[in-house]
């Protein structure tokens, strides 16, 4: 579990950021206040059997940043915890959701390669700045692709209308099937005798 700690921020309550030379360095890209996290962890259970709970802060509000290698919040402190972050790399999907059969709240939907946590949604309180938030996660997801050898993909990110697009291409996409119709003998696959013979010439003049 990616858990921050009081010894992970600075004397004004940021997280630290990495120092280092060229691409090891970390640079915060945005931050944004009164962000509501919900995430929910993944454990494995005796049986192999993957159990979805919900973590700690869950549905508390707090700071969040992104950086040019990370995605951070940080809330109240629950114990020695203040927070999470995660690798920007091993986010791999992010969009706008605002779909309230998804989800009650306007968000943005993040589905995060981790063995212990499965997807986390950030519900900004002014949904104006959603398009914001969106906007960071692209900038540094841009910086940051995500690696895995067995996907040829480069992970997902989706805004709304893309994700409206989709789900529309998909309906048509059952509606023309639907429409199809299959002559029973040729589903059955059988076939009449001669019925793909030539034809008899004297029977063409």
């Amino acid at each position: 579990m990616n858990v921050l700690t009081s010894a992970d921020l600075s004397a004004d309550g940021a997280p630290l950021l990495r120092t280092g030379a060229g691409d090891d360095e970390e640079f915060l890209l945005a931050s944004f206040s009164n962000v509501e996290i919900h995430a929910a962890a993944s454990d494995m259970g005796e049986d192999d059997d993957r159990e979805t709970q919900t973590l700690p802060h869950s549905g508390a509000a707090g700071a969040l940043f992104v950086t040019t290698s990370r995605v951070v919040w940080l809330g109240a402190p629950m114990g020695a915890h203040v927070g999470y972050a995660w690798e920007m790399s091993s986010v791999t999907l992010h969009a706008i959701s605002r779909d309230p059969a998804a989800f009650p709240k306007p968000c943005l939907y993040c589905q995060i390669s981790n063995q212990d946590v499965s997807e986390v949604r950030f519900v900004p309180a002014d949904d104006k700045t959603l398009q914001e938030v969106f906007d960071a996660f692209c900038k540094s997801a841009e910086m940051n692709p995500y690696d895995d050898d067995e996907d040829d993909d480069d992970g997902w990110i989706c805004d709304e209308d893309e994700v409206a697009d989709g789900a529309r291409a998909a309906q048509l996409a059952a509606h023309f099937d639907s429409m199809l119709q299959v002559s029973p003998g040729l589903q059955n696959g059988s076939t009449e005798a001669g019925q793909f013979d030539d034809a008899d010439e004297d029977s063409l003049l």
